[in-house]
This record gives C-alpha cells, structure tokens and sequence, in this order.
C-alpha cells in the first residue's frame, strides 16, 4: 500500500465540529483560512507535498518555480473540495450547480438495461456528483475505502441514498466482491477509482504521463463477464465557486481484441488514455499524495 491512505483527517469529533461550524458559517469565511491549513501540511507532512511537486515538475513539465507554486494550489484545492462536501453535508446542496445538460448525459448511461462501469480517478471532486445529480434511474453502487471514520461515513450514506446510492466498503476480508457480483447480476451500477491500486488484486503496469504506472484491471474482467457498459466520468471545478462540470467519455477498445485478458488490459489502457488527457488538461486537480509512479518495493521519487 502506498504512504497516502485517502483516510479523511480530523477524527469523528473535529469532523462532527466542523459541520456545526458550516450550518452557522458561510463557507467563504472558512476558505480564508485554507492558506494557513495548506502551510501547515506543506511544512509538517513534506513527502506528501513533495509528492505532487514531483509530479508537477518530472510528469507535467512544470518549471521549478511554477511547480512550486503549482503545489500549494493544487493543496488549496484539495482542501476546498474536501469543505465543499461537508458544506453540503451541513445542508448546504441547493449552493452547488452542475448543467441540467450534464446531468441528463448521466443519466443517459444510467437508463440502459445493461450493468454499468464508472471509472473515476482522484482527480477533481467525483464524490461531489453523488449528491448534485438527483435521484438515479438505476441504482449506483459506490466501491469506497472502508477504513473511513465513522462519522464520515454516516455523512456520506446520508447525503447518497435518498438519491439511489449506496456504499460497498472496500475491506481486507474481500466481502465487497460478493456484492459488486450481485450489483452486476441486477444490472445496477458500479463506480470506483481507477488509479488507486490495492495490493494482491489484479494489475498492470501503464505508461502515464511519459512512465510506467500500475493501475488495477479486475473491474475490467468483471465488466467483460457481465458485459457491462464501461464509462470515464470526471467531476472537476469548473473555475469559479460552487460550480462544477462533469467530463463523461466511454472506454471502448477494438472489437477485434479477442480473450477476456486481452480485452481487460485493452480497456485499461483506454481507460488511462482518456485520464492522462483530463490531467493533462486540469494539472492542479491531481490528488495521489504518495509516489504514483513507483513500480517497486522501492518509496524513492525521481531524482531527474
């Protein structure tokens, strides 16, 4: 497992407080607070910030100065995603808008018979769209880190089912895999991140961003044996407050690709096509605090 865990910080009792806080306060006042929290974590959590500065300056390109500076917005972001979901937590939802537009593309994917894929990445604000979108035609199961503190948890089963959401944790005893096999033998739907690999799943290694990566592929076995609809969506800030756009392209590879293997790493592949464009396209909205690009037992970042 890599150092980033993706555990939301704070515990029950500060994340309890900080939604008090949020019923009472308007958010814009607590962002103003986010350069003093960002210079905290980028002083006393080093490896995590380095992280991202190294992908910045080695993967994307960036001059020293403007990936140095490129990492403390792309942690201001974070944390302004992070409020957004407990503003709405607070009972804020009506504040944030995505396009009517958007939302019936969604709902395009979601109105076929046939089981479907979601393939997400951390990148943006995807959790957002599970409380902005509406009630879904067909219901959407959620594969989440199951190590979340039991407040966050409660807010987000809270917020996702009265819009036909649930959650499956993700856990060591591997009971999420009997219920993703029962959303698929129900034709229901299935979203997840793509780039966060779990250690003794199935994976593969990629070329992302000009080197080799590793991304998980069992979900494209178990799309293949199900013949589910594959689909990348995206929810990124759209550049200005409580507005947000939803990027949405199918994953499809040749017909011509033959073997249920074959055809997994296919998809995989698609799949990281179609995520190096959106970072390429939104660089600061990248959020794998850890050294994505080790392919080793080694933690060692690039050192050119």
């Amino acid at each position: 497992m890599p150092e980033w865990k993706g555990k939301t910080g704070g515990g029950d009792k500060n994340q309890g407080l900080l939604i008090t806080i949020l019923k009472r306060v308007n958010i814009r006042v607590i962002y103003c607070l986010l350069p003093f929290v960002v210079c905290y974590y980028l002083i006393f959590a080093p490896r995590r910030a380095y992280s991202i500065y190294s992908y910045l300056r080695r993967r994307q390109g960036f001059s020293f100065f403007r990936a140095a500076i490129g990492t403390y917005r792309n942690h201001i972001l974070f944390g302004k995603f992070l409020l957004d979901r407990f503003y709405i937590f607070a009972g804020h939802r009506e504040r944030y808008k995505i396009s009517n537009m958007e939302k019936e593309l969604v709902e395009k994917y979601f109105s076929t018979p046939k089981p479907l894929v979601m393939v997400s990445a951390h990148v943006g604000n995807f959790e957002i769209s599970s409380y902005l979108c509406g009630k879904l035609s067909k219901k959407l199961n959620v594969l989440a880190f199951a190590g979340e503190t039991e407040q966050m948890q409660k807010f987000r089963t809270m917020a996702m089912e009265e819009n036909n959401i649930e959650i499956i944790g993700v856990s060591e005893t591997m009971e999420h895999i009997f219920k993703i096999n029962d959303a698929f033998a129900n034709s229901e739907a299935l979203t997840l991140t793509g780039d966060r690999v779990f250690t003794g799943r199935r994976n593969q290694k990629f070329n992302f961003l000009g080197k080799e990566a590793i991304f998980p592929t069992a979900i494209y076995n178990m799309a293949e044996r199900y013949d589910a609809d594959l689909i990348a969506m995206f929810v990124l800030w759209a550049g200005k407050n409580f507005t947000y756009k939803i990027v949405v392209e199918p994953i499809t590879i040749d017909s011509s690709i033959k073997g249920r293997d074959a055809r997994a790493q296919a998809y995989g592949q698609a799949y990281v096509s179609i995520l190096e464009k959106v970072v390429k396209e939104y660089p600061l909205q990248w959020f794998n605090f850890y050294n994505f690009w080790r392919t080793t037992g080694s933690t060692d970042y690039e050192k050119n």
